[in-house]
Formats: C-alpha cells, sequence, structure tokens
C-alpha cells in the first residue's frame, strides 16, 4: 500500500501533454527585457515542466503569454538615503490552450530581490538577470497553478 503521493508532474500532464509551443509578444516599449523573458519562458517549460519545446503545429499545448509587465522598486537604502536593494517584479496575463483544446487564462506573478553595491548604478546586465529571475518565479507559480487544475481535472473523472 503506498501513500498516495503523485509528482506534480502527474497532474501537470492530464493539462499540458508532452510538447508545449511557447509564444512570447515582444512589446515595442521593452524589446530587451521581452527577450530576456522569451528566454526564462523557454527555460523553464524544458527545466521546470521537463517539457519538449514545440515549433511547428503538431503540439499538445500552446502557452502564449498574452501581457507581461515588470517593475524595479527600491526596497533599502543605505544612511545616505540611496538604494542598495531593488525587488524585481513581474505579473503576466498567460492563456493556455491545453492538449484538450480547452482554453485556460491564467495570472501570475514572481519576484527577485537584489543588491547593489554602494557606489554602483543598476547595469543593463543585473536588470536583465533580474527580469529573467523574477520571470522563472512568475513561470514557477503558473506551473502550480496548471497543476492545481490537473487534480481537479482528475478527480473530475
Amino acid at each position: 500500500m503506498g501513500c498516495g503521493y503523485k509528482p506534480s508532474e502527474v497532474y501537470q500532464d492530464k493539462i499540458i501533454g508532452k510538447r508545449v509551443k511557447t509564444i512570447s509578444k515582444i512589446n515595442p516599449s521593452s524589446p530587451r527585457e521581452d527577450i530576456f523573458f522569451k528566454d526564462a519562458l523557454n527555460d523553464s517549460v524544458y527545466t521546470i515542466l521537463d517539457k519538449r519545446l514545440c515549433f511547428d503545429s503538431n503540439c499538445d499545448t500552446i502557452l502564449e503569454i498574452i501581457s507581461n509587465s515588470f517593475h524595479l522598486t527600491p526596497i533599502d537604502y543605505d544612511e545616505n538615503g540611496f538604494p542598495i536593494a531593488y525587488r524585481a517584479d513581474v505579473v503576466l496575463k498567460v492563456k493556455v490552450v491545453d492538449k484538450h483544446k480547452k482554453v485556460r487564462f491564467y495570472s501570475s506573478s514572481g519576484s527577485y530581490d537584489f543588491k547593489i553595491t554602494d557606489d554602483s548604478v543598476i547595469t543593463d546586465e543585473v536588470k536583465l538577470n533580474a527580469i529573467k529571475e523574477a520571470s522563472v518565479n512568475a513561470l514557477r507559480e503558473l506551473f502550480a497553478k496548471i497543476t492545481k487544475d490537473g487534480i481537479r481535472y482528475e478527480t473530475k473523472r
């Protein structure tokens, strides 16, 4: 007799399948940030979900990022009032066409805290890394919501 535990992948497979196509529209006001986000999305599908990326029309699932927003906020200051730590926040609106061709809409968010040295400014490299890390955290939340829907799908059957 087992404990009844099933890994999250079992429940995700009820919704997602094995081959996932990712679509992320580039926002003209932040094209560089969106390219890094697209990389984070593809990396997360491959590494976190353990799914294969699909580039043709024979995909089980389509993950389409409808919109994303990114904000950088100071969260700690030095004795002179200059910011020394920041929080990167990402909010995603996602449309998922699952393997049953059912359309699902999700919203998820993620954040990433980081420090900078006393005399430095936020470089593009630091900013883009923060976007990527916050995006990965938002995608982890998204995948948890998909897992929850997979559990609901199994209990309905």
